[in-house]
């Protein structure tokens, strides 16, 4: 009984201090989950020393990360990933490759192991979807080429990472001799897992199993929530899978969001269902994992690895910018709508900080090594809103008066041609104000033409 009290206690203290601070920061227009974090710092041993690891926040933090890797796959759109342009493509693989490589090569020359190596160079290359589009909608150009191809890009990148992370964890550790069988069979029970999971897909496709079969069938059913639960408990099963398969089982809980999205229950009972598993998700379980996060983190344990912590943050900002910028520029970005893409790239934040759980309670890094890690994410999560939103401005905005729409007339043929100098990215997608002003432009020559 006192074990129950004492973990109502902790969830109490843990979701009343996460959701005030996390209140806070959005109203200071950064994300939610820096507050959270916070908070988690604050009850933990590096400051109030209220709150401390134990198994009864082990066992929450585990679901929550199931649940928000779960929410981060049921919000992914694999049509949308199979169309996507080839900037997009381009801006993934660069974006991932360059921090992923860097963080590696840093890592080894501090001294430290492989597994570790690649593990932080990982953790270096994720790009957080949240912040980018929630910079995104606050100038109205989520739909822009600019939008369009960042979120398809992170999208590809979290898939990326997942993949990543499942290879690192069959690669023998630095004490390991190379066991060729063992590695032989830890990679067959990898690749039954992924053939198993393409085998559900293509029998979907081949029996026509969507949204037109299954939505029907859902809404008979009669048991209150009834496809919320039967989607938790794919969920669940193919998570289950995943760990029996070498895998941790938040590879199976992404690639079950992911396969069981709107095209396979229609986009109402998706959006129903993706509704509740969001405010389960953000309103319980997200805060008490950042807080946990938060507790776990120890500055302490990062006072004797300054040196280590500044050369990793320094790279991760540059490395992802300069991926980012390297990339956009090759698909025929602007230099000022290149920079603003790489550093919308650069914020790391939930899916990072996940990981980063994970390959601490697995043994992959030290307390060291994750407070540095997690002090990285924290800080990008920062800092990306700040440095991104001039560069967005800059690249949405002229300095002219009014805006140079570009429309030269001839007043001696009564005729005018439209020579718009707006950024191509925009798309359709300019100002309320620009689009004001286009509009009695237009109407002054249509006038003209009518016969003034």
């Amino acid at each position: 009984m006192l074990q129950i009290e004492h973990l109502l206690l902790i969830i109490v203290l843990s979701l009343a201090l996460a959701k005030v601070l996390g209140e806070l920061f959005r109203r200071i227009k950064q994300p939610s989950l820096v507050g959270e974090l916070l908070a988690g710092v604050i009850l933990g041993p590096s400051l109030l020393a209220i709150l401390e690891p134990n198994d009864s926040m082990t066992i929450l933090a585990n679901v929550a990360v199931f649940f928000l890797i779960f929410m981060a796959g049921l919000e992914l759109n694999l049509s949308e990933i199979r169309k996507s342009s080839k900037s997009a493509l381009t801006l993934a693989i660069i974006g991932f490759t360059i921090p992923f490589v860097s963080g590696y090569y840093v890592c080894t020359l501090f001294g430290l192991g492989q597994i570790q190596s690649l593990f932080v160079g990982l953790l270096l290359s994720i790009t957080a979807i949240p912040i980018s589009s929630m910079i995104l909608m606050e100038f109205g150009i989520l739909k822009s080429r600019i939008g369009t191809t960042v979120i398809t890009a992170a999208l590809i990148n979290d898939i990326m990472a997942m993949i990543v992370f499942s290879l690192i964890l069959i690669y023998p550790g630095d004490n390991q001799a190379f066991d060729y069988a063992e590695v032989g069979l830890m990679g067959g029970k990898i690749a039954i897992f992924f053939a198993v999971l393409a085998t559900v897909i293509f029998v979907m496709k081949k029996t026509n199993l969507t949204s037109e079969k299954v939505e029907p069938l859902i809404r008979k059913l009669r048991t209150k929530e009834a496809g919320v639960g039967i989607l938790l408990s794919l969920g669940f099963s193919i998570a289950l899978f995943a760990h029996y398969s070498n895998l941790h089982f938040i590879i199976g809980a992404f690639f079950a969001g992911l396969i069981f999205g709107s095209k396979f229950w229609g986009e109402k009972i998706h959006i129903h269902n993706s509704k509740l598993i969001s405010g389960i998700t953000f309103g319980f379980f997200a805060p008490i994992f950042f807080v946990f996060i938060g507790v776990e983190f120890d500055l302490k344990s990062i006072a004797n690895s300054i040196p280590l912590l500044l050369t990793l943050l320094f790279v991760a900002v540059t490395s992802k910018i300069a991926g980012g910028f390297l990339a956009a520029r090759i698909t025929r970005f602007s230099n000022h709508e290149s920079l603003a893409i790489g550093c919308l790239m650069n914020g790391r934040g939930m899916v990072e900080m996940a990981i980063a759980s994970i390959g601490y309670s697995m043994g992959l890094i030290d307390e060291s090594l994750f407070s540095i890690v997690i002090a990285i994410g924290f800080f990008t999560t920062i800092i990306t809103p700040i440095i991104t939103k001039p560069l967005i401005y800059r690249t949405t905005s002229k300095p002219a008066p009014y805006p140079k729409i570009g429309l030269k007339m001839d007043f001696k043929s009564k005729s005018y041609s439209d020579k718009s100098n707006m950024p191509s990215s925009l798309g359709t997608e300019i100002t309320l104000e620009h689009r004001l002003r286009e509009i009695e432009q237009e109407k002054i020559i249509l006038n003209y033409l009518r016969g003034s």
